[in-house]
């Protein structure tokens, strides 16, 4: 996939996007003005968005509960997601879950609903990639998870059930280095997460995930090889956490040195200085893509604030029980 100038900045307004809206969430969490539970994706942004951004319209993406870039990429209206943060009746579900952090989807966009349980979207997007596979279409599905979640059993089963039956799944496993509190380096006896693959008999790669063009190469050339029938592949993106698990974390187990070492990796920061180096963008340009976010974001906020509507509590069991 040859990237235009146009794809590029498109890229990097993506990664800007995604920043902006995890830091605009945390304050109106902190204001009071959101309620619910809130996993900040800073410092995942590359990742998050160079796994999507390689993907057709009708292919599908499996999400997670950390970054929103992933379905922002696919196609879902920032209005939508922000009234789901809201829990209005025009956001996502309709207000019905905590959808601003997960449990939510929209399969006419490709966007394969959340099953709440962190690592539950593995076996079903291995059970989509099925889907695919028995009726013969040319779809792929890039399933995205963290480490934590590589450590479930049915990590290894979904992974082992794609690998035998060669299904267009590519599994991105987010390696943050912490599962919650618990460090990767304690929770496994491995350097690399990618090395599982081979367990599998499946192509297992591990990628600076701080690096758009580099997430980018590895996933297309994964996607295309499940396109073409050439079965499952493993990508692990290896990124650093800006902050604790949640914002109610107050992520007292990670050293300075750890915090300072995420921050100085910043992978927009590193995007922008080399679309700057390469001539692609200049200064001017850089701030009209945080203009532009920032403008976006202020009147998503003031549509949920004054335009949208409280779902009605009489509608709480619709969903629940068939009406048959």
């Amino acid at each position: 996939m040859k990237l235009s100038n146009d794809d590029l900045k498109q890229v990097l307004y993506w990664m800007v996007m995604g920043r902006r809206i995890e830091e605009r969430v945390t304050v109106l969490i902190k204001e009071g003005r959101l309620r619910g539970h809130h996993h900040p994706g800073m410092g995942q942004e590359a990742a998050n968005v160079g796994v999507t951004y390689v993907l057709k319209e009708d292919d599908y993406v499996s999400t997670m509960h950390r970054g929103k870039n992933p379905e922002l990429v696919k196609g879902m209206g920032l209005k939508e997601l922000m009234a789901g943060y809201f829990a209005k009746k025009e956001g996502l579900s309709g207000g019905r879950a905590p959808t601003g952090s997960h449990m939510y989807g929209d399969l006419k966009k490709g966007i394969v609903p959340y099953p709440g349980i962190i690592g539950s979207t593995i076996p079903v997007a291995t059970g989509v990639g099925l889907g695919l596979k028995l009726n013969k279409r040319k779809q792929v599905i890039v399933c995205l998870f963290g480490d934590g979640a590589a450590n479930r059993g049915d990590f290894h089963e979904s992974l082992n059930m794609a690998a035998a039956l060669g299904l267009p799944v590519v599994y991105a496993l987010m390696n943050n280095g912490y599962s919650m509190s618990v460090s990767v380096k304690r929770a496994t006896g491995m350097q690399s997460l990618a090395l599982r693959a081979a367990g599998y008999g499946i192509p297992g790669v591990s990628v600076d995930g701080n690096d758009v063009r580099k997430v980018m190469k590895e996933t297309e050339k994964a996607v295309n090889r499940a396109r073409k029938g050439g079965g499952p592949s493993l990508i692990e993106c290896v990124v650093q956490r800006w902050s604790g698990h949640s914002i109610s974390d107050a992520d007292v187990y990670r050293t300075d040195e750890e915090r300072s070492e995420a921050h100085a990796n910043d992978p927009i920061v590193r995007f922008r200085n080399e679309l700057t180096e390469e001539g692609v963008i200049r200064e001017e340009d850089y701030r009209a893509i945080e203009e532009r976010v920032k403008a976006e974001l202020d009147e998503a906020v003031r549509y949920c604030e004054k335009e949208c509507t409280d779902p009605d509590p009489a509608d709480i069991m619709r969903g629940v029980y068939s009406s048959s």
